[in-house]
């Protein structure tokens, strides 16, 4: 069958090279291929041409007798080139309805760049066959579904591997031989055609404002697309807090500034820090080198790590580290002016009534941020009192709740207001203002 596959894309590349039109350089004949996820077939390399400029696109199905489908340990190889051990190429799954056993995401498309998970976006609609194009141009790539743009990501490193498809696949990991397991219900593949051109859908909303997803060694961020490199770009990182309150912050620079996000940082756990730079310097590197960026504010996952887990945050050693990994950022990054956002409260979850702070979770939430107080003056370093301004909000929440962290978007932008304010102060002056 590759043969024929091969033979058929070599077709394709004479027609593409006569017509005005962009011809495939390589096509699935007509009809419909079932995927289980044991049976993949695999497209040469050469397809690809340079790999960067090129277009794969195909429709794609639930079978029309899928019912429901136990959970999964694994999703469907859609397409993927990736070498993970050369952090080359992609990977692009679909995650099956209730595949991810901690009872996450599903029914989604996941992307996998050079190796690294770069998240998922929206699966499939009901029964019916979903066009996919995944358009790449200057080896950035953008993913459409029925023409809706849902995803971009950041360069793609040229891969020697053939394209594959129809196999079994996971978080940008390749499985060992034998992980496959069949699904009970097969997908259902048609229309795969690859072009050595990056052809966008037609009628696809060219207003888009979507972020573009970048990853690398310990990280995954969005970046946003700069088109005026004359205004400073702002980098907000944080926890899922910073989920409610980064919308506000992006809006509020509109046309002003450029602002990326990272949902992550730095943390530290008991194990102290060995001689050179600090352990987590490499991700930040990878990070801070989506900029340059004027501005950074940050809280390094606190409430994940501060919530005194065992293991999680070591308050001796806390603060020896967080001064190495605050040095090494103001020295290796003497451009940049760094913000420091205060941890935000953990509460109780009562049957009735409102919230109140846990007396357990919430103590060394109190000590850290007041030990962080110390290390951030010592270095000249503002800060952002979330804190505070959540001790004042816990009438905004509602009685009974079960969420002991998140705060309505009310509050949310109130933190954004606050961030932004320091961050204001922050932001080199320009001329005429």
């Amino acid at each position: 069958m590759n043969r024929l596959f091969f033979a058929l894309g070599m077709v394709g590349l004479a027609a593409a090279v006569q017509a005005q039109n962009p011809a495939p350089v390589w096509e699935l004949p007509a009809g419909v291929v079932k995927l289980d996820g044991t049976k993949p077939f695999t497209i040469p390399a050469a397809v690809l041409g340079a790999q960067k400029d090129y277009t794969i696109e195909f429709e794609f199905r639930r079978s029309p007798a899928f019912e429901n489908l136990p959970k999964m340990e694994g999703a469907l190889l859609l397409a993927s080139n990736s070498d993970t051990q050369a952090h080359a190429g992609f990977a692009l799954n679909y995650l099956p309805p209730a595949w991810d056993l901690n009872g996450g995401v599903s029914n989604a498309i996941g992307i996998a760049v050079n190796g690294y998970w770069n998240g998922e976006a929206a699966g499939l609609d009901g029964k019916d066959f979903n066009k996919y194009s995944l358009v790449v141009k200057d080896k950035l790539a953008s993913l459409y579904r029925n023409g809706l743009l849902l995803a971009m990501t950041g360069e793609i490193k040229p891969s020697p591997l053939p394209l594959t498809v129809g196999g079994f696949g996971w978080r940008g990991v390749n499985l060992p031989a034998g992980a496959a397991k069949p699904f009970p219900e097969p997908y259902e593949l048609r229309a795969f055609r690859v072009y050595d051109v990056a052809l966008a859908p037609t009628g696809y909303d060219k207003s888009s404002s979507l972020m573009r997803n970048v990853c690398g060694e310990g990280y995954s961020m969005q970046r946003a697309d700069v088109k005026d490199p004359s205004l400073p770009r702002i980098l907000v990182i944080g926890d899922s807090i910073s989920m409610g309150y980064r919308g506000f912050i992006s809006e509020h620079f509109k046309g002003k500034a450029y602002v990326d996000y990272w949902v992550g940082g730095t943390w530290f756990t008991t194990e102290a820090f060995k001689d050179g730079e600090p352990p987590p310097a490499k991700v930040w590197a990878g990070v801070l080198g989506n900029g340059p960026y004027d501005v950074v504010s940050w809280n390094a996952m606190t409430l994940h790590t501060w919530n005194g887990s065992p293991g999680r945050c070591d308050e001796k050693t806390y603060p020896g580290n967080m001064t190495r990994m605050l040095e090494h950022l103001l020295k290796t990054y003497p451009k940049t002016k760094f913000v420091w956002v205060r941890c935000t409260p953990w509460r109780t979850t009562p049957d009735k009534g409102r919230p109140t702070t846990d007396p357990v979770k919430n103590d060394p939430i109190v000590r850290l941020n007041k030990l962080t107080d110390a290390v951030m003056a010592s270095h000249g370093v503002p800060e952002v009192d979330l804190y505070a301004l959540c001790e004042k909000r816990f009438d905004t929440l509602q009685e009974g709740s079960k969420d002991s962290v998140h705060w309505p978007q009310s509050v949310s932008k109130e933190m954004a207001a606050m961030i932004c304010q320091e961050i204001e102060k922050a932001l080199p002056k320009r001329a005429g203002n």
